[in-house]
């Protein structure tokens, strides 16, 4: 994927598993010119901590000018079952806008998340990345 960053954000969780606290980068956001699409890649755990601070970067990268938003939650270790359900409304606030809310999720336990919030249906499935971004 040829994408460059045009907004990064960093945020500094806190982990509270192991010898301590540790901090570790959430997500960053990105932009793919050719695609005119907007990425945010979650890296970790999307938890009640970070449910706040994720949201006011979806609403970022909703606010764009953009003809999608592409959330890859492949590297995300936790999907809060709050967060899950709340993509529901990240997903209507970009259709508002004109723009579409797409997810690439990578493992059982997202997958089980977004089932429970009762969300998934509302996403199509994207395989890949590139699937994602070329639709």
């Amino acid at each position: 994927m040829s994408s460059i960053a045009v907004l990064q954000h960093h945020a500094d969780g806190i982990s509270t598993g192991g010898s301590g606290p540790r901090q570790r980068r959430l997500w960053r956001q990105q932009s793919d010119r050719r695609r005119h699409c907007v990425v945010v890649r979650v890296e970790g755990e999307l938890d009640a901590a970070v449910h706040e601070q994720f949201h006011r970067m979806l609403d970022t990268a909703i606010g764009m000018r953009c003809a999608a938003v592409v959330v890859d939650l492949r590297a995300a270790r936790f999907l809060g079952i709050r967060t899950a359900a709340s993509l529901a409304a990240a997903k209507m606030r970009a259709w508002h806008k004109g723009l579409d809310l797409r997810l690439v999720t990578g493992t059982e336990e997202v997958e089980r998340a977004l089932e429970i919030a009762g969300v998934r249906p509302l996403f199509r499935r994207y395989p890949t990345m590139r699937a994602a971004l070329g639709t």
